[in-house]
């Protein structure tokens, strides 16, 4: 199986600091020769898991009439993932929250089901918020941690970036400049070991 990277966009804003530090990723990842595919969370359609408990004798969700399987077999298949988010109260926004909630069928999986992932990945956390203050981030890593965790994926590398709250105000910040390219070398590293 090919390995690819799935960046997963967590932002509803198109063209926003979060979707360019994606983009800027992607270049990089393609330029290494990386198959790149892109999961815009806001563009799918996505019940919220409801909370009925049936995944828990199965792992597999119940509810089929939506975008989640395509994006099941789009995770399941990924040899990394990166999550891009801004901080939106504290937490991710609404779209990509739905899609890490429906996941409680692998939690079942791990935890009910005995279920462990065959293989360790790599994962990553690009986040930005118009806070100046870097613990607005600690809610928004703790959600992916724990969607991490049940998918058998290990954070090998975040980047965190505060009072970015302007449209395109990461194409200025020299953060980006210098922390992108090691994210993108973490990944890669596990990638080709």
């Amino acid at each position: 199986m090919e390995e690819q990277i799935l960046l997963v966009y967590g932002s509803p804003r198109r063209g926003g600091n979060t979707h360019l530090l994606l983009d800027r990723l992607a270049a990089t990842f393609e330029h290494a020769g990386m198959r790149v595919d892109r999961l815009y969370c806001a563009d799918l359609r996505v019940r919220p898991c409801v909370g009925c408990g049936g995944c828990a004798e199965t792992g597999e969700c119940v509810i089929r009439d939506d975008d989640m399987p395509a994006v099941y077999r789009a995770v399941d298949r990924a040899g990394a993932l990166v999550v891009g988010s801004p901080v939106y109260f504290l937490g991710p926004p609404a779209p990509l929250k739905a899609v890490i909630d429906r996941f409680q069928c692998h939690w079942a999986r791990v935890n009910l089901l005995n279920r462990r992932p065959q293989r360790r990945r790599a994962g990553a956390l690009l986040a930005t918020a118009g806070s100046p203050s870097h613990s607005v981030f600690t809610c928004l890593h703790r959600i992916v941690d724990a969607w991490f965790e049940v998918l058998g994926i290990e954070g090998v590398a975040n980047l965190f970036l505060e009072n970015v709250d302007e449209r395109g105000r990461v194409a200025d910040d020299l953060r980006a400049e210098t922390d992108l390219p090691a994210v993108a070398h973490r990944i890669l590293e596990r990638l080709t070991a």
